[in-house]
């Protein structure tokens, strides 16, 4: 009678099993926070650079904070031409930040500089760096000149001005995610 009664219950424990299996992944996508791929959409904030288009990726690389790995690219057009810009991080080196994320006003004290540029005769310009540590992503902004120069565009994870995204990757936290063809990254599946 016993076993007839666990061989009924069994299949019932089994799709318990595979349902909370299924809600596996979306747990592991909340908890990578900013540690995956962060893209990144730049709107403008002045009038100056109304028609100026800017978009970004910063790419965990691994490790854990302060030393944390990461990859940062950023592309832009319609900007001044011939005129130098520097893309920087809000608060990137502290975790504690006296101002707002969701504030537009300046926060040079707090702002790292993480790459800069110089556009060309059409406005064009981009950079990319790797750098180490990164305590919080929630604002980037491209200033002219250097860190304390006039904002030009922003992107923040708020979504108030432009918009940061995170994806895992294969370095979030959680492992590795599967590809697009369903195999795992580095095990030399087809």
């Amino acid at each position: 009678m016993r076993s007839r009664w666990l061989m009924t219950l069994a299949p019932l424990f089994a799709l318990a099993a595979l349902i909370m299996a299924a809600g596996a992944p979306a747990a592991v996508a909340q908890e990578i926070d900013y540690f995956g791929t962060n893209r990144l959409e730049f709107a403008p904030v002045s009038s100056v650079a109304k028609d100026a288009i800017g978009k970004g990726v910063i790419d965990y690389r691994g490790g854990i904070e302060p030393n944390s790995r990461w990859r940062g690219s950023f592309r832009f057009s319609g900007l001044e031409p011939y005129t130098t810009y520097i893309v920087l991080i809000k608060g990137r080196a502290s975790a504690t930040n006296p101002t707002d994320d969701n504030s537009d006003a300046p926060d040079e004290q707090s702002s790292d500089g993480l790459c800069s540029f110089k556009t060309d005769d059409t406005g064009k310009g981009s950079c990319f760096w790797y750098f180490s540590g990164l305590a919080r992503l929630n604002v980037v902004q491209l200033r002219e000149g250097d860190t304390k120069g006039a904002r030009v565009m922003q992107a923040m994870r708020s979504g108030i001005r432009g918009s940061i995204t995170t994806t895992p990757n294969r370095y979030s936290p959680g492992g590795e995610v599967p590809d697009r063809k369903g195999t795992r990254r580095g095990n030399g599946g087809s």
